[in-house]
């Protein structure tokens, strides 16, 4: 695992001239209930990248832990960036990158309220810089489907993701007042549609108590297991994409 901030600039130069590749973090702060820190879903996408950067042997940069996720401002502490900022910052990124040899790109995210913006984003970046390739890897949906555990909030996948970075930040005694299930698969359900949905606007539309799901099965033990699997799956999906598309680009 190699942190691009942490090299001298002629080792930066050398590994995205040698690898021309790099691994962009996306985050989140935003309540989690009061057994899980504000930032989970950044810990839990710094977690899988850093697997994934060495699997790559790809120079590794967080953009930051905040992202896009208006709709927990009713809990104090939760931040939100304007999503006209995320793309600024991550197109910036983006050109400074490709300017030092990066052809292609991987964005390892774990919330689910910067994927719009994160695809209007790459495709920005993608059409200033030519040979830019961008992946996206939506990791919470990786997890989910490796693993079958619940997509909650704050419930045993998320639980793990915390578990799987420092077992330390998770306090499941704290864990109490989750919405109950029935109400919050339903709220989800709303605002998880494909076809015709509402656009959320505060997450007690979601889950009340801000939470839901049974973080108290979530396990150490598990929670390193999963998250290997998902850097290597997001690690050869990302190899695959890259392969077919400079195949196409070839024809």
């Amino acid at each position: 695992m190699t942190y691009l901030h942490e090299l001298s600039q002629p080792e930066a130069a050398a590994r995205l001239r040698e690898a021309r590749t790099a691994i962009l973090v996306v985050g989140s702060v935003e309540q989690h209930g009061a057994h899980l820190p504000l930032g989970t879903d950044y810990l839990a996408a710094l977690t899988v990248a850093e697997r994934v950067s060495a699997l790559l042997e790809a120079p590794l940069l967080p953009l930051g832990p905040v992202g896009v996720a208006p709709y927990h401002a009713a809990w104090p502490g939760s931040l939100t960036l304007r999503p006209q900022t995320l793309i600024a910052l991550l197109v910036d990124v983006c050109d400074g990158l490709a300017a030092a040899g990066v052809e292609r790109l991987l964005l390892v995210n774990w919330h689910e309220g910067n994927t719009p913006t994160l695809r209007l984003a790459a495709d920005e970046a993608q059409r200033r810089n030519e040979r830019l390739r961008i992946v996206v890897a939506e990791t919470h949906v990786a997890a989910h489907e490796l693993s079958g555990l619940e997509l909650t909030h704050a419930g045993t996948l998320e639980t793990t993701a915390v578990l799987a970075h420092d077992p330390a930040l998770v306090r499941l005694d704290e864990a109490r007042d989750a919405t109950a299930d029935e109400a919050g698969e339903a709220g989800h359900a709303l605002f998880r549609r494909r076809d015709v949905f509402p656009v959320l606007r505060d997450f007690r539309e979601v889950a009340a108590s801000g939470w839901y799901g049974h973080p108290e099965q979530a396990s150490e033990e598990q929670a390193r297991a999963l998250f290997t699997r998902v850097a290597e799956h997001v690690a050869s999906r990302a190899r695959e994409l890259w392969d077919a598309l400079a195949e196409e680009g070839a024809r």
